[in-house]
């Protein structure tokens, strides 16, 4: 059976647990095997020095006994018994055992005090643990209690043989105490880590309960939820503000689609209404035309006047609609250098040649024309100049004059349309560049304009990286700013 096998379940039944409990459950498991790794070799390294502690006293006996036989009496009568004589004197804290090399009886000295017989092997000059001295454990005839004992033999010429002994029940009752006090201490710290080690796990997780509830409440739909921020370095602050920030982000981006969907549907439902005029008014000449109510040469041209004036309107509308489509695909521009007088001036001219019963000039932002050169698009900046000068034009009295202002203000290329007739409130201002959005609906509506040409100047000035304010003109009236990056090569200007 594999280990991988053997640890499944193990493994599966962790997973299962929550978080808490299994980081409390793993810290036990590891402190569990730290103490029994400890424990162990702990007792085995006191139990080694208890032996060898028996074993230098052993060695202390054994020693003066090899080398001196008038230490030993010995003395009583032979018996039966294995152990047939006693010795009167002798180490008296030691059992000690004399064999004869001629076969005859033992002689032997129990310690005091104990009352089981060591099992003691039958040992010969021949026998290694004789010829080492090394010490070598042996069981009591009963099996309750080890010996341990060293073995030698006699300098004098009978060569005989001897053991010293002693019962390890005094090391034994050591390595028990031992076993009891490390097992009741280990319990004690098993119970107390596990204890202290739920609570500081809980205490460690609180934040990330924190973070919990938090997902939940979103979740739920509260896109405002925020963590809780912790004034501290660890990794669960650093999390929490990477969540806010994250959360932030997510909001906003929320707020923007929401925003842009709101858009979406009101420029769905104006432009449905821009085109369902025109439609109407070409529907209505159809049908009064199939009915026959249109009769005569003079009534069928107004008839068809009408309706090429209203499908220009819908083509102008539509063209328009698709010119902002593209814009917000975010289309790249055609750049290419492009000197701004240069460009104002061809449109003041078209702009004159459209309406040349009005009066549109060319001036200097500082009274004097000079080369204003940037990167742009030819054609969009055209289209935004025309737009312009249009929207001026279509809002203002035919006596009133439209001023196109160029010059440079710091690495900006500036261009105004301004005018002196009756201005735009503020709070219209901040409008006038959404989509079809009309100051005089009415009065637009009837001059052909879609509503949608500021909003196409916003779109294109946003592409260029620049900016288009409205302000009011010094004396009245209404001054469309755009600001575009530019340079000012040195070169004269073409008006």
């Amino acid at each position: 059976m594999s280990l991988e096998r053997v640890t499944a379940p193990v493994v599966r039944k962790l997973e299962a647990m929550p978080l808490t409990w299994r980081l409390v459950t793993i810290l036990l498991v590891l402190l569990l095997a730290a103490l029994m790794a400890t424990s162990l070799a702990t007792a085995w390294l006191v139990q080694r020095d208890l032996k060898a502690n028996v074993d230098d006293q052993l060695r202390a006996v054994a020693v003066p006994i090899a080398e001196d036989t008038s230490a030993v009496t010995i003395g009583g009568e032979s018996n039966d018994d294995f152990y047939s004589q006693d010795l009167r004197t002798g180490p008296t804290n030691f059992f000690f055992v004399r064999q004869p090399s001629d076969g005859s009886a033992w002689q032997y000295r129990f310690p005091t005090g104990e009352a089981s017989r060591p099992d003691v092997p039958v040992l010969s000059l021949d026998d290694p643990r004789v010829r080492s001295g090394q010490p070598f454990t042996v069981s009591s005839i009963d099996g309750t209690t080890r010996w341990r004992f060293i073995a030698g033999h006699y300098t004098t010429p009978d060569n005989s043989t001897f053991a010293v002994g002693m019962p390890m029940t005094g090391v034994n009752k050591i390595i028990s105490r031992f076993a009891i006090v490390t097992t009741s201490l280990g319990l004690a710290a098993l119970v107390t880590c596990g204890v202290l080690g739920w609570f500081a796990t809980r205490r460690a997780f609180r934040p990330l309960r924190r973070i919990e509830d938090t997902a939940a409440g979103i979740a739920a739909g509260d896109l405002t939820r925020r963590v809780p921020v912790r004034h501290s370095h660890d990794e669960v602050a650093s999390l929490s503000d990477s969540l806010n920030a994250m959360l932030g982000q997510v909001e906003r981006s929320f707020a923007l689609q929401e925003a842009s969907e709101t858009r979406m549907r009101q420029f769905v439902a104006d432009a449905s209404h821009e085109l369902r005029t025109p439609l109407a008014t070409v529907r209505g000449y159809a049908e009064l035309y199939r009915q026959g109510a249109v009769q005569g040469p003079e009534h069928t041209a107004q008839a068809m006047d009408r309706i090429e004036g209203e499908a220009s309107r819908m083509t102008g509308l539509v063209d328009d609609l698709l010119l902002l489509a593209r814009l917000d695909d975010q289309r790249p521009l055609e750049l290419t250098d492009v000197d701004l007088v240069v460009l104002a001036a061809e449109t003041v001219h078209d702009a004159r040649a459209r309406a040349p019963h009005r009066r549109v000039q060319l001036v200097g932002l500082d009274g004097e024309l000079s080369p204003v050169v940037l990167r742009g698009d030819d054609s969009r900046l055209r289209q935004v100049l025309s737009n312009l000068i249009g929207n001026a034009l279509m809002h203002t009295a035919d006596d009133v004059l439209v001023e196109v202002r160029t010059g440079q203000v710091g690495d900006r290329a500036v261009v105004e349309v301004r005018d002196h007739g009756a201005g735009i409130e503020p709070d219209v201002a901040e409008r006038v560049f959404e989509r079809f959005f009309r100051v005089d609906k009415a009065r637009s509506r009837a001059r052909g304009g879609s509503g949608l040409g500021l909003a196409i100047v916003a779109a294109i000035v946003g592409q260029h990286q620049g900016r288009v304010r409205v302000l009011e003109t010094p004396g009245g009236g209404a001054t469309f700013r755009v600001e575009l990056p530019g340079t000012t090569p040195e070169r004269p200007a073409r008006v």
